[in-house]
């Protein structure tokens, strides 16, 4: 009945073009829709939204069991500060969510996945609870799979070699490289080393931290609305040495990748059901569109100081090294394979 009556709420505002006032029940909804009612308010120019849709102090199932937390964040955009990206925005979340809960391990997820197996978090707290894993493991990656794909798979939408057969053969050694979806990690592993944790520029945002106050109360808002804003991280160690890292447009290969320098390891879970499952590209424009973004990230990381065989040798070893220098192989692949369509297409033109 809950998913029922929010679907026909989404459904209703989507076809008017607004909320209207009577879905709006209480204060602070009122609050956080009145920030997108500002003048100039657009999707590269607004301020923080934050807002707790379901608190679990207070919010129980039809079981009387309590409901996890489900808080909305928009960080805030400006024109004249750079957002970079995907790497940004969980740079953000991760801030916030340090602030209002600071849990010890975070999933991140696509917008286009969803869970396809319940028993995924069970799966991956076994890898993390094993002590003989301790204290080196930072994150247990499962595979991007997905839905939808045709038997023959004529795109190679499924890019097996990229997410399973790559992690298998590195699961062996220190483990595979971070994917972007379907990872969960330890928070201590995005600030700084097993050995040596770098401290963030507030003490509760250090993973360490014991959030004692209710994530609605006035200060413990306050703050998190501070951390996310455009120019938080001015003069700080976000996203170069804490957290996920810039610096290329795969964000997630070259965040894990940094972490395999820095001396954590991690774990490729391969259930035979698939724990996640998402959307492949549906035509050829959207295959290319995302084979160019992995290409033009991974050769960034190949040509910077960073390369695989010369930075990553030296902290990981060769074997490690050349792993991630293979991955990269996949980029140029997808570089190269450009050019015959293209010229295809101009042969059949001038026929």
């Amino acid at each position: 009945a809950t998913y029922e009556n929010m679907k026909i709420r989404v459904e209703n505002v989507v076809e008017r073009g607004e909320v209207c006032p009577y879905y709006i029940t209480n204060e602070p909804q009122r609050q956080a829709f009145n920030k997108y009612r500002t003048p100039g308010f657009t999707r590269a120019n607004h301020p923080t939204v934050i807002q707790v849709l379901i608190e679990s102090a207070k919010e129980k199932d039809k079981n009387g069991q309590s409901m996890p937390n489900l808080i909305y964040v928009s960080r805030q955009k400006n024109k004249n500060s750079p957002h970079n990206f995907k790497a940004g925005a969980l740079n953000s979340l991760l801030r916030v969510s340090s602030i209002m809960t600071n849990a010890p391990i975070v999933l991140t997820q696509d917008c286009d996945m969803y869970s396809n197996d319940p028993q995924t978090p069970k799966r991956a707290l076994c890898y993390i609870s094993d002590l003989s894993a301790q204290p080196e493991l930072g994150y247990v990656q499962f595979p991007q799979r997905y839905h939808g794909l045709n038997k023959d798979d004529i795109y190679g939408g499924e890019v097996l070699r990229l997410f399973v057969a790559n992690p298998i053969g590195m699961d062996g050694l220190q483990g595979p490289h971070y994917v972007g979806t379907g990872c969960f990690f330890l928070r201590r592993a995005l600030f700084g080393g097993p050995t040596a944790m770098l401290p963030p520029e507030i003490q509760e945002l250090r993973p360490d931290h014991v959030v004692e106050k209710p994530i609605t109360t006035q200060p413990i808002m306050e703050l998190a609305h501070y951390v996310a804003r455009c120019d938080y991280e001015n003069n700080t160690k976000w996203g170069f040495h804490i957290g996920f890292r810039y610096g290329s447009l795969v964000e997630d290969y070259f965040t894990g990748y940094k972490l395999h320098c820095e001396g954590w390891k991690s774990i490729f879970c391969h259930p035979s059901r698939s724990a996640f499952l998402g959307d492949v590209p549906m035509s050829l424009i959207d295959a290319f569109s995302q084979s160019k973004r992995w290409a033009i990230g991974l050769l960034e990381v190949f040509f910077s100081r960073y390369m695989p065989l010369v930075f990553g040798a030296r902290y990981m070893g060769f074997v490690m090294g050349d792993g991630f220098m293979h991955t990269r192989k996949i980029a140029m692949t997808s570089s190269y394979s450009v050019a015959p369509i293209r010229g295809g297409g101009m042969i059949k033109g001038c026929g």
